[in-house]
């Protein structure tokens, strides 16, 4: 492959390093077309504050500033990118009208061999296998992550999309929070009794906080549930003291429930859809004694006022956005945040924000309800918890007589080691300046959103660290396929900051099937089965699950209880379990990492 820059003026070292790093990915430039014009649906753009415009990326800028394969072409795309709450109703509407991008994130897709069947995504194995060395060489190398990039198509595996994937288990972008300041302030040590004490170093620092807060079960970070329970009394406290009679103490996704699992798989393990058990059995979980556990802590939680008594009412949204607006008045004790908002990221110096202290905890294992199979197992069906593999770019009909080589060469390049860091972390001050962008000085970050240290290892710049919004998501290429650099990044990270995030992804994801191998490779009467039974199932746990959580029907009832599960099994979810039994026998669906 050759890479030419479209201005005049290139330095040597830049040169060195290109002819280094990307002559390994030499090949025909060409396809049956010279159309390199694209379209691009991507689920989610950048912040708005930087740009409303994807192609205003300043990555992407500078790779359409280039030229690529034996021909030399530029790519362009235009991005589509659907308004904030609406990328579902985006993706239904493609897909319904027929009216497909040429790239497609595959981030809520029906499933890729559903879609190559339906005939509305291409067959890429020829081209990723000639033109995508750097990205082959990288699977090869990788089989954990292999794994996922193929799907089997009548006894071959086929490249069906082109995956992002991380170097190592990254920090994830959200997790459950909790106002740690009120646990000082109004906690005492459960086995001494005594106040605890703490605050922070640096009043200018929001990660110098100290403390000597001890959990009831033993340690310094909560735990078990009896230990979130043991927060809400606190947090009970605080609100009587500050006069808050207008909020709670946690708010869950409005059914009651996230069909993922999460929290839900705290009580036993797996979730309210189809998930694979420790035994590799297909269970539907919505009728296990796991679920019943979960439904009797929410139903507890409800009639002792700790849970929002409103959240059946809430956005739509399943994790980090359930009640924002309560969150930043800082009426809420505990929630489902970003890395934003850890530390003193959310003081806004007002009555309930004031001195605000953030951290970050595990997914809690339950101790108190159900019975004894579902205390103290850890959780294993976790929407975040898979780690190395993420979102899978797909290309459509649409881009059928496209010249697909050049595309994918350009994009091979992000799989190299200076393209990943370049999608990961942003451009260096040499390629700011050959492509022109003023992305990073207007931003605060005029040397670039990293610097190379003695070790070799990349540190992020302070504004990119201590950005409340999304200003490295900005400055990077997120929503493109890339290699996702992890391992050599120093983020320049605090502890406490660090040591919260690390408790997000404590627990992986070894259970919860859905976008694993094992249904990516069903057929597609298989997969219609197994979505039209889900979908019925849904509809009624969506309706019914609340009715227990607010006692409108008792979760101790037997009777009540063999009344749920008795209208779920009318939805056939034991024929779907027997269909989608041969493929999780065929396929693991987290891949142990040596």
């Amino acid at each position: 492959m050759k890479l030419k820059t479209t201005k005049k003026i290139v330095s040597a070292a830049m040169c060195g390093a290109l002819a280094t790093g990307l002559l390994a990915g030499c090949g025909a430039g060409g396809g049956s077309s010279s159309d390199t014009s694209y379209t691009m649906w991507i689920y989610q753009g950048a912040d708005s504050q930087y740009y409303t415009e994807y192609s205003d990326n300043p990555v992407y800028q500078y790779l359409a500033s280039k030229t690529w394969g034996e021909e030399e072409k530029t790519i362009d795309i235009n991005f589509w990118v659907p308004a904030s709450g609406t990328a579902s109703d985006s993706y239904s509407t493609m897909m319904g009208s027929g009216d497909y991008p040429d790239i497609l994130d595959m981030s809520i897709s029906d499933g890729e061999k559903l879609m190559y069947e339906q005939g509305i995504i291409l067959d890429l194995t020829d081209y990723v296998q000639e033109y995508m060395p750097n990205y082959m060489a990288y699977l090869e190398a990788h089989p954990e992550v292999a794994v996922y990039a193929t799907t089997d198509i009548d006894g071959e595996e086929k490249y069906l999309s082109i995956i992002t994937v991380n170097d190592d288990y990254p920090f994830t972008y959200c997790g459950y929070q909790y106002r740690r300041d009120w646990i000082v302030k109004y906690g005492t040590n459960p086995q001494t009794g005594e106040p605890f004490t703490g605050g922070y170093t640096d009043e200018n620092d929001p990660d110098s906080w100290e403390d000597d807060v001890v959990f009831p079960s033993g340690g310094t970070d909560p735990v078990y549930i009896s230990d979130w329970e043991w927060m809400f009394e606190i947090f009970e406290k605080a609100y009587d003291d500050l006069g808050i009679d207008d909020s709670y103490c946690i708010s869950v996704y409005y059914p009651g429930y996230t069909w993922t699992g999460d929290l839900v798989s705290c009580f036993g393990g797996g979730n309210f859809a189809f998930y694979e058990d420790a035994d590799g059995q297909i269970q539907y979980g919505a009728v296990t004694d796991s679920a019943r556990a979960y439904l009797e802590c929410m139903n507890t939680w409800y009639e002792n006022g700790w849970l929002d008594p409103s959240f059946n009412e809430r956005t739509s949204d399943m994790f980090y956005a359930i009640d924002d607006t309560s969150v930043r008045q800082g009426k809420v004790g505990m929630w489902c945040g970003m890395q934003s908002e850890l530390g003193g990221r959310m003081d806004a110096g007002d009555e309930y924000t004031s001195g605000i202290y953030v951290a970050g905890c595990e997914l809690p294992i339950n101790d108190i309800y159900g019975t004894d199979a579902c205390k103290n197992v850890e959780p294993n069906c976790i929407m975040t918890g898979q780690g190395l593999n993420g979102t899978g770019y797909a290309l459509t009909s649409a881009a059928e007589d496209k010249d697909i080589p050049t595309l994918l060469t350009m994009i091979d390049y992000l799989y190299s080691e200076e393209g990943a860091l370049m999608a990961t972390l942003g451009l260096n001050p040499e390629q700011m300046e050959e492509t022109g962008t003023t992305f990073y000085s207007d931003n605060g970050i005029p040397d670039g959103a990293y610097t190379v240290q003695d070790d070799g290892t990349y540190l992020l710049a302070d504004a990119v660290r201590n950005d409340s919004g999304g200003l490295w998501s900005a400055a990077s290429l997120e929503k493109f396929p890339h290699l996702q650099m992890v391992a050599n990044v120093d983020y320049g990270y605090a502890d406490t900051y660090e040591h919260s995030m690390e408790l997000w992804v404590k627990y992986h994801n070894t259970a919860q099937i859905n976008g694993t191998p094992v249904t990516t490779n069903m057929e597609q009467d298989v997969s219609d089965t197994m979505s039209n039974a889900q979908s019925r199932l849904m509809e009624y746990t969506d309706m019914n699950a609340v009715d227990f959580i607010k006692g409108n029907k008792d979760i101790n009832s037997d009777a009540d209880w063999e009344t749920w599960c008795k209208a779920l099994a009318k939805y056939d979810y034991q024929g779907a379990i027997e269909e989608i039994q041969p493929y999780a026998d065929k396929y693991e669906i987290n891949p142990t990492v040596e």
